[in-house]
């Protein structure tokens, strides 16, 4: 049998080379908005301001990956001012998941911008230390079970979405870290409770959505319950719960000081989303149609002509993780609350329902690619998913686990390159 260790390099070998080879077979400004997160970064560098939304209609969204950006391209303008460019082919719009080319790519036009892939690479690599955080969280909450760990950390990082997002110019692979980051010490928390790191959660809760993408709220959201029910249960200092109060409301007073503008127009986003609703939102067929478009961009659907899996290829994807967290739930019923692990599958669990109603909440007010929108919770999802079916599995078959799960996304990445990718996207230069 392979030892955990080479599963665990194997995976991450893996993980690095398919999304490099996302990063090199998506054309440029294919993925979702690409072109605008690019143009803040670039626009940042060249201009040494901070655009309008009046110049870019992302310009509300967080802004510590632009900054970061910036001075990526900086160091790249310095060295040779082509390496920073920016270009913009003619658009169509209204080409939006439709068999029509989204851009005027040509073989004569199509540039290699290294800005746009050295910022693509960057994203892979925080894509990568959020699966280094999600494992090591795998490994809190089921110590005993390399096989159940491996195979959650293999249905994270060779998922198609992950990798295409996170090889993909965005703000996505910042506000994953940012969630990874949050799961994994909210883990380490219970296992080991302190006052400190408690608060220290507190602060981190607060401002990384602020600063990194506002879709890591739902798991701040479930952080900040698991240390209140921690505090009020578990300690029995409860002053520490006023403390704790006292540090968010000091919290968000200094960064509002300090970054009003950051804080309306998270304060807008947030409201836009949770409080408007589209005209045919309520009704039983856009129901059905935003949780297929959810599932299926979760899976993976990449690209603004959205290219993706074989229908029953989502459909066996989508039941095999239903199931599993099926399972998972009902050996979480099964578990006594005195069990060691007991707080760790509950705060797991917290944190995916948490993200998976916001996201389908979200949905009810926009029709954009919301299955990429539940990554900052990937890791949860992900042992959710598999720790069902390892729970039913024989002794024998578990060992087995990684394995098949490895196989069976390697297949849907290459099967999804050759059937879609390829022969779509770069069909300008076929012709």
């Amino acid at each position: 049998m392979v030892s955990e260790r080479r599963w665990f390099l194997l995976i991450f070998v893996l993980y690095f080379l398919l999304g490099a080879g996302y990063s090199l077979l998506m054309p440029i400004w294919e993925a979702p908005d690409e072109g605008a997160h690019y143009h803040l970064a670039w626009h940042l560098m060249r201009y040494d301001e901070y655009p309008s939304l009046e110049i870019n209609y992302e310009a509300h969204q967080p802004r510590a990956f632009y900054y970061l950006g910036s001075w990526v391209l900086q160091a790249l303008d310095e060295i040779n001012p082509e390496f920073a460019s920016y270009y913009f082919p003619k658009e169509y719009k209204y080409n939006i998941r439709v068999p029509e080319r989204r851009f005027e790519w040509t073989d004569r036009n199509y540039l290699f911008l290294l800005g746009v892939y050295a910022l693509r690479w960057i994203n892979i690599l925080f894509g990568g230390v959020a699966l280094l955080l999600n494992w090591k969280t795998f490994k809190r909450i089921a110590p005993a079970q390399p096989a159940l760990c491996l195979a959650a950390l293999a249905t994270a990082a060779l998922t198609p979405q992950y990798l295409h997002i996170m090889s993909s110019v965005n703000n996505d692979a910042l506000g994953t870290l940012a969630g990874a980051l949050l799961f994994y010490l909210a883990v380490r928390f219970l296992t080991g409770p302190t006052n400190l790191l408690g608060l220290f959660l507190v602060v981190l809760g607060i401002l990384l959505p602020l600063f990194t993408k506002l879709t890591v709220l739902p798991v701040s959201a479930a952080l900040l319950v698991i240390l209140t029910w921690k505090w009020l249960f578990g300690f029995t200092q409860k002053r520490l719960l006023l403390y704790s109060g006292l540090l968010v409301l000091l919290s968000a007073g200094i960064v509002y000081f300090m970054f009003p503008e950051m804080i309306q127009s998270a304060g807008a986003e947030i409201q836009w989303r949770l409080f408007s609703l589209r005209r045919n939102a309520l009704t039983a067929e856009y129901i059905k149609a935003i949780a297929s478009q959810i599932i299926w961009t979760y899976w993976g659907k990449v690209g603004w002509l959205a290219v993706g899996l074989p229908l029953w290829i989502v459909q066996f994807l989508t039941g095999f993780g239903l199931i599993g967290m099926a399972l998972s739930v009902y050996k979480l019923i099964k578990l006594r609350t005195s069990h060691p692990q007991f707080s760790f599958w509950l705060a797991t669990g917290l944190m995916a329902i948490f993200t998976v109603l916001t996201v389908f909440r979200n949905g009810l007010t926009t029709f954009a690619t919301q299955g990429r929108l539940l990554f900052p919770a990937i890791g949860a999802l992900s042992i959710l998913m598999v720790a069902g079916w390892h729970h039913t599995l024989s002794a024998r078959a578990q060992r087995y686990l990684p394995a098949f799960i490895i196989v069976l996304f390697l297949f849907c990445n290459i099967g999804l390159w050759l059937t879609g990718v390829l022969p779509i996207y770069y069909q300008p230069f076929l012709d």
